[in-house]
């Protein structure tokens, strides 16, 4: 991870139309979906086998994921907000309303386990997908040629439906579990036919978004890594709710997503220190290096002290083990999602 990081140090070498350079992006944003599979994977292999239980691997599938690239990007999300003096200074109120949060994942993950385990995931599909919103904008800022608006909202739409007609179908169905509870969906929501409404929205904004790019690509003014990004991303969110177990659906997406996010800050805060806009001497000194090593470790040293607040929970409370782990994991993990639906306005700040 550190030596494939270096390289933004020279920030000369970015290419009109990418983020930062196609030999970038291509393996670190577009084509890093191939991490995907590896937690379903591994689940399978284990089942298959007989070689563990499903409840534990999925315990250290979850484990895996967090400590090496979901805990890391995570707390790396305090880089441009908390430990930015600028931030503070101009959102003060957005800032202070963060630590509301973890008070609410306490007591609903004591009182209203079920709720919050429900909320949590709808909030984390979004998020995934603001997240290749906001690559997308940094690729249509980016791009010689201006979509219309028209566009952006096709791209937009195509990206936010795909994850829910075969996601829908199987919570109607009630075939998830995730968090060892099966999420509900009430009785009264069947008579809405919520699944074919999705699968019709989503196969209109489909069939638009093809259309509208072979028009882009034949007129030469397409996007070719925006367009790479949301076709894989479409491919990925319509195919994954095909198996039944939502924790580890959802880690083959959140690694992905936060390998993604990893190198997306990197690479911000060095556009950022360019600029002369990091005031904190602690994330000045991590992204002035050309290696991203002590910036990586950083965040995995802090990822580390959330496992030993998870076995304190686990230890010194009645909370079974997916409860201690979540009510520990999200009262940090709803901030890092409360601030980056700011940062995923700001596609200029990668300009």
């Amino acid at each position: 991870m550190a030596a494939i990081a270096a390289s933004p140090g020279l920030l000369a070498e970015r290419q009109p139309g990418w983020i930062y350079k196609a030999s970038w992006d291509l393996p670190l944003l577009i084509l890093s979906a191939v991490l995907v599979p590896l937690p379903i994977l591994v689940a399978w292999a284990a089942e298959a086998t007989g070689w563990m239980r499903p409840e534990k691997v999925i315990d250290i599938i979850n484990i895996t994921v967090a400590a090496l690239v979901g805990g890391p990007h995570l707390f790396s999300t305090i880089t441009y907000t908390l430990l930015d003096g600028r931030f503070r200074e101009r959102h003060p109120r957005y800032a202070m309303l963060a630590v509301l949060l973890p008070l609410a994942v306490i007591y609903l993950g004591v009182k209203h386990y079920t709720l919050l385990i429900s909320f949590f995931f709808s909030w984390a599909s979004l998020h995934v997908l603001h997240q290749i919103i906001y690559l997308a904008d940094c690729y249509r800022a980016r791009a010689a040629a201006r979509d219309p608006r028209w566009s952006q909202i096709v791209d937009y739409g195509l990206i936010l439906t795909g994850l829910y007609p075969t996601g829908l179908y199987k919570l109607s169905l009630k075939e998830f579990r995730v968090g060892g509870v099966v999420p509900p969906y009430p009785d009264w929501l069947q008579r809405f036919h919520l699944p074919i409404i999705a699968g019709v929205v989503f196969g209109a904004f489909l069939v638009a978004w093809i259309a509208k790019t072979l028009v882009e690509f034949s007129a030469g003014r397409a996007s070719l890594p925006k367009t790479l990004l949301i076709g894989i991303t479409t491919v990925v969110s319509f195919s994954l709710p095909l198996g039944n177990n939502l924790d580890v659906l959802f880690q083959g997406y959140n690694t992905w997503h936060s390998f993604q996010y990893l190198f997306l800050l990197w690479l911000l805060n060095r556009l950022r220190l360019k600029r002369g806009e990091i005031d904190n001497p602690l994330v000045r000194n991590l992204v002035r290096r050309d290696s991203m090593l002590a910036y990586y470790l950083c965040f995995l040293a802090a990822t580390g002290v959330l496992v030993v607040l998870t076995v304190i929970v686990r230890a010194l409370t009645p909370l079974g083990p997916d409860q201690s782990y979540f009510v520990v994991v999200l009262s940090v993990l709803l901030i890092h999602y409360y601030f980056d639906h700011f940062l995923f306005t700001q596609p200029q700040w990668l300009e």
